[in-house]
């Protein structure tokens, strides 16, 4: 990553913490300002001295003391925080990400999940490419049309277990039967439970492939991962893009090898049949598509739910 990336990401994160922090330290100042509380927590910590004086010199009777002390001071230290409506995991920073605490970094020095999801926010949006609003499952399980409840309960018990061994999923069928809804549902339920999720139309994905192919070799990594180490890729409407020269289809198998290799899920959504992917992409991608070892294929058709009212 260049460091101008870095910076973008580190300012994000900076920000994050500060919101994190200065709320937790609003809440802490509002029962320091508490009499009650203020005085409770003094007391506090003197029994708390004196208890570990105590235990030093093994005087039990003193050491009781000082627990009754405590005890007490810790009463009145509720009793304060009820009246005022404050928990004491409001006097904790709740961090975005509880991971890292908003660092980046985990305890064992390795990049987290959260700096690797920012760096494709930001690299995606730079590329014009922006976030979605996705659908979700609690909204969307009602529609009946085209068997899309069912479709629903069954991959939302997919998101439930995609820890597990999550299975890439080619979703084919007419314009407008509800794919790419059920792909953005999938994408917002993993999203929400914190996976890193790239959504990506075929047509942004070829800005991506065309920003790797033109990218200093330096860099040409870093694009590369945005695409096959996130924890799962949603290629939507594959055949509305145009094919260029040593780009789109090269590219494309490069990305669905490696996931595969790394057992990496990507769900792809079409309106093309079997024959016209054939046709279109060659039998190298079609069979790395229709992988049954790793994945699944489901086909919905019905009527367009565009035209529903």
């Amino acid at each position: 990553m260049d460091n101008q990336l870095i910076k973008e990401i580190n300012v994000t994160l900076e920000e994050r913490r500060k919101i994190a922090e200065s709320r937790a330290d609003k809440y802490t100042e509002i029962l320091f300002s508490d009499a009650e509380y203020s005085e409770a927590e003094k007391v506090r910590a003197a029994a708390k001295f004196e208890y570990s004086k105590a235990r030093f010199s093994g005087d039990k009777k003193a050491e009781d003391a000082a627990l009754s002390a405590i005890k007490k001071a810790d009463e009145k230290m509720e009793s304060a925080m009820k009246k005022s409506g404050i928990t004491r995991e409001m006097l904790n920073p709740d961090y975005f990400c509880k991971a890292c605490n908003d660092t980046g970094r985990l305890q064992n020095g390795k990049r987290c999940k959260c700096f690797l999801s920012l760096a494709r926010e930001i690299t995606l949006e730079e590329l014009g490419i922006g976030k979605k609003t996705f659908p979700s499952f609690a909204a969307s399980a009602v529609l009946k049309a085209n068997k899309l409840d069912k479709y629903y309960a069954k991959f939302a018990d997919y998101c439930k277990r995609f820890d597990e061994n999550p299975k890439n999923v080619l979703i084919t069928g007419s314009v407008g039967t509800g794919k790419s809804h059920l792909a953005g549902a999938i994408a917002n339920e993993l999203t929400k439970k914190n996976f890193n999720v790239v959504f990506i139309s075929a047509c942004e994905l070829d800005t991506v492939f065309l920003k790797y192919h033109t990218a200093p070799v330096y860099d040409k990594s870093f694009y590369l991962s945005l695409l096959s180490e996130c924890d799962l890729l949603v290629i939507d409407d594959l055949g509305a893009e145009p094919i260029y020269k040593n780009v789109t289809l090269e590219y494309l198998l490069m990305i669905l090898s490696e996931r595969l290799a790394k057992n990496m899920p990507y769900i792809v959504t079409t309106n093309l049949s079997q024959e016209q992917l054939l046709d279109r992409y060659g039998d190298r991608i079609l069979s790395r598509l229709n992988d049954k070892k790793h994945g699944v294929s489901i086909e919905i058709n019905g009527v367009d739910l565009r035209l529903e009212k």
